[in-house]
Formats: structure tokens, C-alpha cells, sequence
């Protein structure tokens, strides 16, 4: 089972070169486009509208493929950083889990379920989109994500996350225009077609202090 190392920290002012990044490197399903990619997680602890999830995801392409403009749209099939995770208290079950899905405009695909076919938009939960910016240069571009602390309390109906909360996830870079779409993974899917909605192979990020 893939681990990631994730910093609980106290303020939103993270220095990303300081903490374990995850690498995307595992292609199941493609073999001619292989891009350098990976991503990180903080979760900050600062006792007020900044406290929550941060993640960071990258990737070393150019010219990335970004023809989806609108909230909800199949940005999958553009050039896409992705983030599958979910919180459950220690020793109890996992339940569903979310999926942040994103080209570099950047514009999101964000659903919560248990499975490919059990998913519903946080936005008919009532959950505004979650902010996602991107920066983009001639050789990568970068996503930065927040989830707020309160979202996910409720989305994973607990009391408190923490370093005693368990924490499961999944990193994906998929889309593009390319011949044959690249799939590629953190913790590696056992699936013989492509199928990045198996929470059974998500990895354990371990919060820490």
C-alpha cells in the first residue's frame, strides 16, 4: 500500500518545497505519453476561514488542453490533474469519497459517492465549488486546492479532523490531446481497463504534526 507523509500546519502559507510529494508515475493503461507529474497535501489547523485541506498537483507539459470552461464539465477528457480522497474516523469504517477533477483554466468536476455510479455534485449538496487556482508557465502548470474545514465535516459527517484521523487518497493525470490518452496514477489500480474510481487502491496519507 502507497503512503504519503502530510503536514498538519497552522497557517495557509504553506511552503510546498518543504513537504513529501506523491509521483505520478504509474501508467497502466498508456505507454506512449508519460508526463511528469505529482501532488501534495497539507491539512492547516489555524482555528478560523482558512482552516481545512490543501492540496497542490502539477505537471511538466506544455500547451496543456483546456477546452472546458464551465463547472461540472467533462474536463476529464482535457489535460487533467485529479484528487480522489476521503476522511473517516480511526478503526471505523470508510465510507464515499470525493473527487476534484481539473484542467488548467482552471475549471472543476467535483462529486461525492462511493462509487463511479453513486456520485452527487457537491453542488447539490449545497457546497459551493471549492477554490482552485492554477499557475501556469511554458513548461508546467500547477493546481492549488482548498477545501474548507467545514465542508469536510460535513461531507464525511465528522466531529473533528486531525492527526487521529484517517485519511485515504488517490492522485491521478489523465486527458490531453493525444493519440492514446495517458492514465496515470499515484497508488497503482488493479483494473484491466481504466478506471480511476476504485477507492479500494487508494493510499494511506498519514497526518502528522
Amino acid at each position: 500500500m502507497k503512503t504519503l507523509n502530510a503536514k498538519i500546519l497552522t497557517s495557509p502559507d504553506i511552503d510546498w518545497s518543504s513537504l513529501d510529494t506523491a509521483a505520478i508515475d504509474t501508467y497502466l493503461w498508456s505507454d506512449n505519453y508519460k508526463p511528469e507529474a505529482g501532488a501534495q497535501v497539507a491539512l492547516v489547523l489555524s482555528g478560523d476561514e482558512h482552516e481545512g485541506m490543501y492540496a497542490h498537483l502539477w505537471c511538466v507539459e506544455s500547451n496543456p488542453r483546456a477546452l472546458y470552461t464551465k463547472h461540472n464539465e467533462s474536463v476529464y477528457l482535457d489535460s487533467c490533474l485529479e484528487i480522489f480522497f476521503t476522511f473517516n474516523d480511526p478503526g471505523k469504517p470508510r465510507g464515499g469519497y470525493v473527487n476534484i477533477e481539473s484542467n488548467s483554466n482552471p475549471t472543476t468536476l467535483i462529486a461525492y459517492g462511493h462509487d463511479r455510479y453513486d456520485r452527487t455534485s457537491i453542488v447539490d449538496m449545497g457546497i459551493e465549488p471549492f477554490d482552485v487556482r492554477c499557475v501556469k508557465t511554458p513548461t508546467r502548470w500547477d493546481l492549488y486546492e482548498f477545501v474548507p474545514m467545514a465542508d469536510l465535516k460535513r461531507i464525511f459527517k465528522l466531529d473533528k479532523i486531525d492527526e487521529n484521523t484517517e485519511m485515504w487518497a488517490n492522485f491521478y493525470k489523465c486527458g490531453g490531446d493525444h493519440e492514446i490518452q495517458p492514465y496515470g496514477s499515484w497508488a497503482p489500480i488493479d483494473s484491466p481497463t481504466p478506471d480511476f474510481h476504485r477507492p479500494e487502491a487508494f493510499g494511506r496519507i498519514i497526518l502528522s504534526r
